[in-house]
């Protein structure tokens, strides 16, 4: 196990080092049980008790707090703690070239080593970066290119043409070129109509466990540069999903949808089709989006207003309940 000191972390996330600096730390720790060789942190004021009792041998603040522990303040505790425990727990990415003996792999593939391949992984006639560790039971189909430093986790799968820039990560189960949505009428029948596009997901994309992500009709669906998808969130056809964007469990966008750069979706929120939506929106949990967004601020409910018009609403709805 990794093993550096205090003054280390503190340099890696440019803090204020109070205490001893040559304590060894070996990694993460709860503040109510950690160890001398442990580092933990404390984000609100209502956990100073608790830092006063720890054993951790250093901790992560905003301020110069009451403890035994080596202290490292921080203007952002949340950041600080990310780096340190990437620090310590690092993606996986492959160092030395590895094909498991049960994998399928094209003859034509292009696997620029090294690369790693877990068990029944099937890939097909396509092109894996350099660095890409791909778990057991990933599908990755024909024409299919990815980056450098991808990170493919069990059974997820990437469909025939579809593109990943480096460093994307894909969570278990999700599924990045799935058909779209498209089907026509005639008389009492639906009749498919095939789904000839692909996805494109720029560099450091993440897309959670059981998500989904159409191919394009014709054209591609696209998802901006270091957008973090949650599990369970759908992005339907022909969407154009913008930088920076955060989208929270059972969020869904229907088709061809443009969404603006660092919008942020909490849990459960709908997107109707075919609407715009500018840059910096917040939509709060399960709020339904019927129509364009051309300002940008926070929004909820269904139907959809502003935050401040939103909260007036509902106390004229208490008051006339007589709350």
């Amino acid at each position: 196990m990794t093993e550096v000191s205090v003054a280390f972390l503190a340099e890696l996330v440019a803090g204020r080092l109070e205490g001893d600096g040559s304590r060894r730390i070996r990694g993460l720790g709860d503040l109510r049980d950690a160890t001398e060789d442990r580092i933990g942190f404390v984000r609100h004021p209502r956990y100073y008790e608790a830092a006063a009792k720890t054993q951790a041998g250093a901790l992560l603040a905003t301020e110069t707090i009451e403890t035994s522990a080596a202290l490292i303040v921080v203007d952002d505790v949340d950041v600080a703690y990310a780096k340190v425990a990437m620090h310590f727990h690092p993606l996986p990415h492959a160092s030395e070239h590895f094909v498991h003996p049960t994998a399928s792999v094209h003859p034509e593939a292009e696997l620029q080593q090294p690369v790693h391949v877990g068990a029944n992984a099937s890939i097909g006639r396509c092109r894996v970066g350099a660095g890409t560790y791909v778990f057991p039971g990933v599908s990755v189909g024909d024409g299919a290119t990815l980056g450098e430093r991808c990170v493919l986790h069990a059974n997820s799968v990437v469909g025939d043409g579809c593109v990943l820039g480096d460093r994307v990560i894909l969570q278990p189960n999700s599924v990045v070129g799935s058909d779209g949505f498209g089907y026509a009428r005639e008389g009492a029948k639906w009749i498919k109509v095939p789904q000839l596009g692909i996805v494109v997901l720029k560099d450091d994309v993440e897309v959670g466990a059981n998500s989904a992500i159409d191919r394009g009709t014709l054209g591609v669906t696209t998802i901006g540069a270091r957008t973090k998808l949650d599990n369970l969130v759908h992005i339907a056809h022909n969407c154009t999903i913008g930088e920076d964007v955060v989208m929270a469990a059972g969020a869904m966008v229907a088709g061809s949808t443009k969404l603006g750069d660092r919008c942020v979706l909490a849990g459960q929120v709908g997107v109707s089709g075919h609407l715009k939506i500018t840059d910096d929106c917040r939509f709060a949990g399960d709020t339904v989006v019927l129509k364009d967004v051309d300002e940008p601020g926070d929004y909820m409910g269904h139907p959809m207003m502003t935050k401040r018009k939103y909260m007036r609403v509902m106390r004229e709805l208490r008051k006339l309940a007589g709350d």
